[in-house]
């Protein structure tokens, strides 16, 4: 008969033990993270469509107590709706390749209500629909202008693409922020952008709210800090070496 061979359990044993087998319990607890994650993700509540608005910032970097700080600010306006939501897309410069891909992402997945983009985006974007008509909700009072000049917001889109026009079959497609100067003192830099609802929103009526909310809580004077600051700059260069006109 042989006799049983016998590993006592010691101290030895078990730091050996878990010295080579370490990345077995690493991988188990990372596989453990990643599976409840996965199941939250996938059964968390999700407001539908009609029971929330998304806004996206696409300017310079907005951090997320500033977005937070909006959602809060409007969330009076919008008893209703279960989700109030102010996202960021930071883009320094128009052809910032990582935020224009994040962008158009966004966009093929047709996600935000409402966009506020800097002009050359916000015309490409309306060319290819993106955005539509406000001239409906202007007209009705849904939507307030408070004495904004569309300007070139004003297009024409045809099949072809879209032009500025100020012909009697343009319509606006886009509001200049340009005015909404206490989006300064949220940490929103407006300078530049242009507001437009998009024409795949799933809560439309709210999203048109939304866009003439910005208008009425963030129309101001430009301050005098900025006014100062604006003049300091050195004017822009010209290719034929002369000042630019204004």
């Amino acid at each position: 008969m042989t006799a049983a061979v016998r590993t006592p359990i010691n101290r030895k044993r078990v730091r050996d033990h878990f010295t080579y087998a370490f990345w077995k319990y690493a991988l188990l607890v990372i596989i453990g993270v990643f599976g409840w994650n996965l199941i939250y993700s996938v059964t968390a509540y999700r407001p539908p469509k009609e029971k929330k608005v998304d806004v996206y910032l696409v300017t310079s970097a907005v951090e997320s107590e500033a977005t937070e700080r909006l959602a809060a600010l409007a969330a009076p306006a919008f008893p209703d709706m279960e989700a109030l939501n102010f996202m960021s897309i930071a883009m320094g410069t128009t052809d910032d390749y990582y935020a224009n891909i994040q962008l158009t992402t966004y966009i093929g997945a047709q996600e935000g209500d409402i966009y506020l983009m800097p002009w050359d985006r916000f015309q490409t974007f309306a060319q290819s629909g993106l955005f539509i008509s406000l001239d409906e909700w202007i007209a009705d009072g849904s939507i307030d202008l408070r004495g904004i000049d569309p300007g070139q917001g004003r297009l024409t889109v045809t099949d072809d693409g879209v032009e500025a026009s100020e012909a009697a079959s343009s319509h606006i497609y886009g509001i200049p922020a340009e005015t909404l100067y206490d989006m300064l003192d949220q940490g929103v830099d407006n300078r530049g952008l242009w507001i437009g609802v998009t024409a795949y929103s799933g809560n439309l009526p709210n999203a048109v709210k939304m866009a003439d909310w910005l208008i009425a809580r963030f129309q101001a004077e430009k301050p005098q800090w900025l006014v100062d600051y604006e003049a300091a700059q050195p004017a822009p260069a010209t290719d034929d070496g002369t000042l630019p006109s204004y």
